[in-house]
């Protein structure tokens, strides 16, 4: 019996660049926006006081989703017409001059209540490139790789994200405990410009999506998104799933943006002595537990890799999210046991280390396969379009969640926060599991 060769996808050279460009970029921004959630409570403590950092931090993240949540779709339907490498690099070069003046404003700028405006102003600039970049990188994939490439191309780029992960949030609590914001900003900026120059290079046919005679006019733009929410609709499965994940994410990621970095700033950073305190800065024990999560996700990612492509996902799926809620009632149960003094700082560090590294797996357990299937099973003409309201969908509700969990957090207490996350995600997890629709895809 003859022998199939397995495909190596990285002697594709646009996919070489593509990831290239991906993983530089991506290791700057994470760094970056490990950093930046320390720094805005950091400055909003200084400006206003702890008691509202929270708040402002909330407002913070909720801008950027706002702005994602309204624009994504309009870059999915540029996504469509126009070539996604332009769009990528440009965005990519506005991204990183941007990130670049803001870091010598920060640099000469002494007040605090300033320094927020221009954060904020940045947020915005930062969140329209984002919207437009996305739906761009995420439906090129499917031009640029052959079949047989997918899943392999999938996998390498969904547990290079957690490499990536690794490496930027280990920089992460370097450089800012070690040199400070200005430096994160600059790294940062350099890895837009790097990944831009990359990016340049990507060659494809884009005239196998885009009709070059059609004129795009914002009519166009709503009649294309209104195109891209009936197709979804009419795919349940998938439909059912996004769904999922737009109640799912309204309240994990607060938890994960909201609430563990105020852990760090106003939790252990205000304890006298912790675990490994003599080499260890709050800000690195911020990025250790963030490590834990992406290393078990490159480990499921090299798992999933080398397995074959199944006809079904639905009890994979159900299995992931389900074993994902557990751990994180483990988190909880270790957060609200510190807060109220039944353990101590170095329990509830060893508790989250071990609760986010089990999360990663479950997590990418179904990230992998969720991308596969939208690569695969989406038409062509529709990948940017679809992209871009997939992201829209699951991420709708996140700048309202955050917003909750600051006024949760700043007018009630951290306490009250996690019982409410608690709550809120087995609900969401047993109408999932109940959904008989969502194993069918």
């Amino acid at each position: 019996m003859e022998k199939i060769k397995k495909p190596n996808v990285f002697k594709n050279k646009n996919f070489s660049l593509l990831f290239a460009g991906v993983m530089v970029s991506n290791i700057a921004h994470i760094l970056f926006h490990f950093a930046i959630s320390l720094y805005i409570l950091r400055i909003a403590n200084v400006a206003y006081g702890q008691s509202q950092a929270a708040l402002i931090q909330a407002l913070y993240l909720a801008l950027a989703g706002i702005v994602l949540l309204l624009c994504t779709p309009f870059g999915g339907v540029f996504a469509d017409k126009l070539n996604k490498v332009k769009l990528m690099y440009i965005t990519d070069y506005i991204r990183g001059f941007t990130i670049g003046i803001v870091a010598f404003i920060i640099l000469y700028v002494q007040q605090a209540n300033i320094v927020l405006y221009v954060l904020f102003a940045m947020n915005f600039v930062l969140s329209v490139n984002s919207a437009l970049f996305n739906p761009a990188s995420g439906s090129l994939l499917r031009f640029i790789v052959k079949d047989d490439e997918l899943q392999q191309a999938s996998a390498y780029l969904q547990g290079s994200y957690n490499f990536q992960n690794i490496i930027g949030l280990i920089l992460g609590g370097i450089i800012f405990a070690t040199l400070g914001i200005f430096w994160v900003f600059v790294i940062n900026g350099f890895g837009y410009l790097f990944s831009a120059i990359s990016e340049m290079f990507i060659k494809y046919d884009h005239k196998v999506h885009a009709d070059q005679d059609e004129k795009l006019t914002l009519s166009d733009v709503f009649v294309d998104i209104k195109s891209g929410v009936k197709y979804l609709y009419k795919e349940k499965a998938i439909l059912s799933i996004i769904i999922m994940a737009l109640a799912i994410n309204f309240f994990f990621s607060p938890m994960f943006s909201n609430a563990i970095p105020y852990f760090i700033e106003f939790g252990l950073a205000s304890e006298p002595t912790f675990l490994f305190d003599t080499f260890m800065k709050p800000e690195t024990w911020y990025s250790v537990i963030s490590v834990a999560f992406s290393v078990s996700s490159i480990i499921m990612a090299l798992r999933l890799s080398s397995q074959k492509t199944k006809e079904k996902y639905g009890r994979q799926f159900k299995m992931a999210i389900l074993a994902a809620v557990i751990t994180t009632t483990f988190l909880i149960s270790f957060m609200i046991a510190y807060y109220n003094k039944y353990i101590n700082i170095n329990v509830a560090l060893i508790g989250l280390f071990i609760t986010f590294f089990i999360n990663g797996l479950a997590v990418m357990r179904f990230n992998v396969p969720m991308s596969l299937i939208i690569q695969k099973n989406v038409e062509p003409k529709q990948l940017g379009k679809v992209t871009s309201l997939l992201t829209v969908l699951s991420q709708s509700l996140i700048p309202i969640g955050s917003m909750i969990a600051g006024i949760i957090i700043s007018q009630l207490s951290i306490t009250i926060f996690y019982v409410y996350t608690l709550v809120g995600i087995w609900l969401v997890v047993l109408l999932y599991l109940r959904n008989k629709s969502s194993n069918n895809i």
